[in-house]
């Protein structure tokens, strides 16, 4: 793929001649005639409430104080609030200003341009380091360039009815802070050979706002190759399996700004320039769909959330274009369902949203019901409960999922998870992982492997010799088998994760081994997920008792394997060795031996990525056995062992009697 995009780079962007050419899609008589649409009618209800809202309040300001509080305290959300309500504002009038009828939505619209064309910055202060006047001159951040791009496309729609001077000063802002540093003055940034989602948004930003803006032919052409060569770093970070380590999340925010800066090529070049193109292009549009368990829950490793908002527009788009076969309920998203508002889904949800190209959940021939990354390191089987008690109580079959991670511990948005598996049920992740926490300086800073949602210790991980998992790009998953027999829903999966705890000193070897069926008795209303973990020891390790102490303040924490479990739902003990963690749908059990397990359930509170209270239940089994070394010589051919065998039984929600007469 990559040599594809460089052959169209070199042979075509110079053929192009200096005819003058356009962008004719994003007209206003357009964006009426579709927001007229019944589909979009909840959508431009929720435009229309934001934007009344905007019309009869004063923009929030971006103080002095607000801007310095991230260089001086770390704090960054009190700010962005701000920065993004006001893109939202901005947003939702440019839409309102299309009704030809309404003169106060123009007026406010043209406010509000003059007022974002005299921020001090156009990047977030968590951005610019200590936010000094050298760092802020020529900076082009994400939000700086999805802003000139959002500008750009704004006057390019109201251009017959806006103010001749508040076109010039958005061209003259544009000039300034975008296009000569980085195409006249050819500054070099960071994101510019970024392989993760940083080159795709500020190269794509920039590079439609150039195609829309600049007149001056020579710069013109700079600005396509250099936008080709940020999609080109930009693909480099995905492998052949089109898997994001990023996740779902950063899946349509990367690839979101690369489809829609190559749309707009294709059709400024009026087809001669389409990077939209090859078996890598497909697999990567279809990830978001692979990694889709049920009911709008998704797998979510890194800093991505549970619940994803897919723009609709950009499915339709690729529905299109490379044949994705949509298999989720066509659903709008909502402006404000967006916290950071973003003016480029908005716009292409409007334009581009096409229902019919979806199909239901689950179609016929349309899911995958396994997949495996081989890139990335990612293992997903799908399955359903379609037993007759499960059709009668749901009213259709219940899905259920399993997700495995590998990969390594240096990924971008990176977390120290290798090993990591998500157990889902009838829309819910039941065993889950905690996704993104709140941003600050410290999310990014040396030492963020402390943090809860980044460290292993928030994962369904071992802790080892009170070891968490270590950072970098030499703790990695070596996958030792995997095997998916996609026609029964079978899988089977070993990882080596011996390099992820390079700080347990005894430590030899570590397996990790999953075996995941439907159905294993024969019935239609369960599956089950065995997982083996197998520990080798250097020399011989002691029961609980006698063990060191640990970083850890509890009773698990002294002992020398520590097994843990992440839900959001507080589990019940059964009986002895039986764990239940009892779902809005569906039910886990968890069987171990309780003679060498000791279990250990505690509440933990946090917040997630936009500051809301969340509260997890981490379930520990700490290992209290002996090894019995009599017959074994102590000698790395023949290492020492500790196995923990646990088995997770998924079945649908129970009722109150059925719980009685089971246990």
């Amino acid at each position: 793929m990559e040599d594809s995009i460089h052959e169209v780079e070199n042979e075509n962007i110079n053929q192009r001649g200096n005819e003058s050419k356009s962008v004719s899609s994003l007209s206003a008589d357009r964006l009426r005639e579709m927001l007229s649409q019944p589909e979009l009618a909840t959508l431009y209800t929720d435009l229309k409430a934001y934007g009344e809202r905007a019309l009869n309040e004063p923009m929030p300001s971006l103080s002095f104080r607000l801007y310095r509080q991230f260089s001086d305290t770390g704090e960054r959300k009190t700010y962005e609030e701000a920065y993004f309500d006001r893109r939202g504002r901005l947003a939702a009038v440019a839409m309102l200003a299309l009704d030809t009828t309404r003169p106060d939505a123009l007026q406010a619209l043209e406010e509000m341009l003059w007022d974002v064309c005299g921020e001090y910055t156009w990047c977030l202060p968590a951005h610019l380091g200590t936010g000094e006047v050298n760092q802020v001159d020529g900076n082009i951040d994400l939000f700086a360039a999805e802003t000139v791009h959002m500008l750009a496309e704004i006057v390019t729609i109201h251009a017959e009815r806006l103010d001749r001077l508040v076109i010039e000063r958005i061209r003259s802002e544009a000039e300034w802070r975008i296009f000569t540093p980085l195409y006249r003055e050819q500054r070099k940034f960071h994101w510019q050979t970024a392989d993760h989602n940083w080159s795709a948004v500020c190269g794509g930003c920039c590079g439609m706002a150039a195609l829309l803006l600049l007149e001056d032919e020579s710069t013109l052409q700079e600005s396509i190759s250099h936008t080709v060569s940020c999609m080109n770093a930009f693909l480099s970070g995905y492998g052949e399996d089109g898997g994001c380590a990023e996740g779902i999340g950063y899946w349509v925010y990367g690839f979101g700004y690369f489809t829609y800066y190559t749309e707009m090529l294709r059709e400024y070049s009026e087809g001669e320039l389409d990077l939209l193109t090859g078996s890598k292009i497909t697999a990567i549009a279809a990830f978001p769909l692979r990694v889709h368990l049920s009911g709008g829950t998704y797998v979510n490793y890194s800093d991505s959330v549970e619940q994803e908002e897919i723009p609709s527009g950009l499915l339709s788009l690729l529905a299109s274009r490379v044949g994705l076969q949509i298999d989720l309920p066509f659903h709008i998203p909502l402006l404000t369902d967006d916290p950071c508002h973003r003016w480029a889904h908005l716009l292409r949800n409007v334009m581009w949203s096409d229902p019919p190209v979806y199909g239901d959940e689950g179609a016929s021939g349309q899911a995958e019901r396994g997949f495996i990354f081989q890139n990335l390191g990612w293992m997903i089987v799908k399955g359903s409960l379609d037993s007759l008690d499960t059709k009668r109580t749901y009213g259709g079959p219940l899905q259920v999922a399993i997700s495995i991670k590998g990969g390594h511990n240096d990924e971008p948005h990176n977390h120290n998870d290798l090993g990591q598996f998500i157990i889902h049920c009838g829309g819910e992740n039941i065993l889950c992982d905690p996704g993104a926490g709140l941003y600050s300086q410290a999310y990014f800073a040396p030492g963020r492997e402390q943090l809860f949602h980044i460290s292993s210790s928030g994962h369904n991980v071992p802790l080892i010799e009170g070891q968490e998992q270590c950072s970098g790009r030499q703790a990695q998953a070596h996958v030792l088998e995997a095997k998916l027999a996609e026609g029964c829903g079978e899988l089977d999966t070993t990882l080596d994760l011996t390099s992820a705890y390079s700080g347990a000193a005894s430590l030899a070897r570590y397996t990790r081994q999953f075996h995941w069926e439907m159905s294993p008795d024969g019935s239609k209303d369960r599956a089950e997920l065995r997982l083996i973990d197998r520990f080798q020891w250097k020399s011989r390790m002691v029961s609980s008792a006698e063990r060191f102490s640990s970083v850890d303040d509890s009773d698990a924490g002294c002992s020398s394997v520590v097994e843990r479990w992440m839900s959001r739902v507080q589990p019940e003990v059964v009986k002895s060795g039986n764990l239940r963690w009892q779902g809005a749908h569906g039910a886990i059990h968890m069987t171990y031996d309780a003679n060498q397990w000791k279990i250990l359930t505690e509440k933990l509170d946090t917040v997630d990525h936009d500051n809301v209270p969340v509260t997890f239940y981490r379930t520990s089994l700490s290992w209290t056995g002996v090894i019995d070394e009599t017959d074994v010589r102590i000698e790395s051919s023949n290492p020492l062992e500790t196995v923990c065998e646990v088995r997770f039984i998924i079945e649908p929600k129970m009722g109150e009697t059925e719980v009685s007469m089971r246990e």
